[in-house]
């Protein structure tokens, strides 16, 4: 072992046996412990918790101790610097493999990053999770690249001897993250500032008003499910504002190009079967993912909110209109109605939303009349059943 590095390891554990250890720090460490523990594993024996407690304590007095020799050394005159550095680094990391060793004599690998995560203000799962808000689609390799990231950074950050040196480890790894994520296609200057607008709950954006509008609807009593299902509901708006002004931008050049009338409309089918397509990948991709957060009854709960309920005041007009209508019969109507309702979540206006369930209206009139069904007569009798009732 070279000196530099053996004067490291003998300044931590003399300080530790003789008691040379500023008091007032070791009242800090000991506090700092307590409550790290406790959070950890509130349940455990007070001996064992105690014993714990005292480790994480002896963790951070033995890191201040090289952390202090270190700066000691450098403040001196004609100090090797790159050698104190690297002496400092390699006692530091020796303290961390009997730490983590001892810890592991004691509790469980899961308590063990739980002590980890609460030597670091619990970073990685706050971050991880802001990613995850951030990048609702991200897929689960490019998740986990996250995650690695974020543990290799806690490995070094515990060491840290202050804040602004854990939050430094952190950062360096979220620009590994962000490297590897531009890598894959990801703006993350745009996708933060879309995550910002979906963070401000007063803002009077469409995107928030529906989405907070929905959310009164359903019942989540976990904070961390109500904001996925709200961030992934107020980012499906964003999207569908992105297609709707690429659809415009597109038709707004087709318009200003010199194209003859065939090429004109050939060229407005194909930017509509693109925007249609876009929009249909998704509204499918968004209820892909809330199938993963919220039951069936509460998706089709979302989707009667996010359509107006024009899929039930549809089917309860044809209940009304035929009130023999048999269960085969009204199975094919909802068949209808609930195309007509997935092709609504694709819009954004009253209207939209209308002529799609018009439009599916008459594709279940014309099976029904098909059927035998009198429509006509239907419609009649109907009224008259409203007018005896208003004498």
């Amino acid at each position: 072992m070279k000196r530099g590095l053996l004067t490291f390891l003998v300044l931590g554990s003399l300080s530790l046996a003789h008691g040379q250890v500023d008091s007032e720090y070791q009242q800090v460490a000991i506090e700092r412990a307590g409550k790290i523990v406790e959070k950890v594993e509130p349940a455990l024996a007070t001996d064992k918790r105690n014993k714990i407690r005292d480790l994480v304590a002896d963790q951070y007095i033995a890191l201040n101790s090289i952390h202090g020799e270190r700066d000691r050394k450098l403040g001196e005159a004609g100090a090797a610097k790159e050698q104190i550095l690297a002496d400092a680094d390699a006692a530091i990391a020796a303290q961390h493999r009997q730490y983590i060793q001892a810890l592991g004599e004691l509790i469980t690998a899961e308590q063990v990053e739980e002590i980890k995560d609460g030597m670091t203000y619990h970073t990685v799962p706050k971050t991880y999770n802001n990613y995850k808000l951030m990048l609702p689609f991200a897929g689960d390799e490019e998740l986990a690249m996250i995650h690695k990231n974020l543990i290799e950074a806690r490995e070094h950050a515990m060491d840290g001897g202050s804040a602004k040196e854990k939050h430094a480890w952190f950062n360096k790894y979220k620009g590994r993250i962000a490297n590897q994520l531009a890598s894959r296609g990801y703006n993350l200057k745009s996708e933060g500032e879309q995550w910002a607008e979906r963070r401000n709950l007063e803002s009077t954006a469409y995107c928030i008003t529906e989405s907070n509008r929905l959310m009164q609807t359903l019942t989540i009593s976990d904070e961390w499910q109500a904001e996925q299902v709200r961030n992934l509901l107020a980012y499906q708006y964003q999207k569908m504002d992105e297609i709707y002004a690429k659809k415009k931008s597109e038709t707004t050049a087709m318009e200003q190009a010199s194209l003859d009338g065939v090429a004109k409309e050939d060229r407005a089918m194909a930017i509509w079967k693109e925007s249609k397509a876009a929009l249909d990948t998704q509204r499918d991709k968004l209820f892909e993912k809330l199938g993963l957060l919220l039951t069936e009854t509460q998706i089709e709960l979302v989707k009667d909110e996010m359509t107006y309920n024009g899929f039930q005041k549809e089917l309860s007009r044809f209940e009304e209109l035929l009130p023999q209508l048999t269960d085969e019969h009204k199975a094919a109507i909802i068949v209808y109605l609930k195309e007509a309702r997935e092709n609504a979540l694709n819009v954004l206006t009253n209207r939209e939303r209308n002529q799609w369930f018009t439009k599916y209206r008459g594709r279940a009139n014309n099976y029904l009349s098909k059927e035998g069904y009198d429509l006509r007569k239907a419609t009649e009798e109907l009224e008259r059943r409203k007018n005896v009732s208003l004498q």
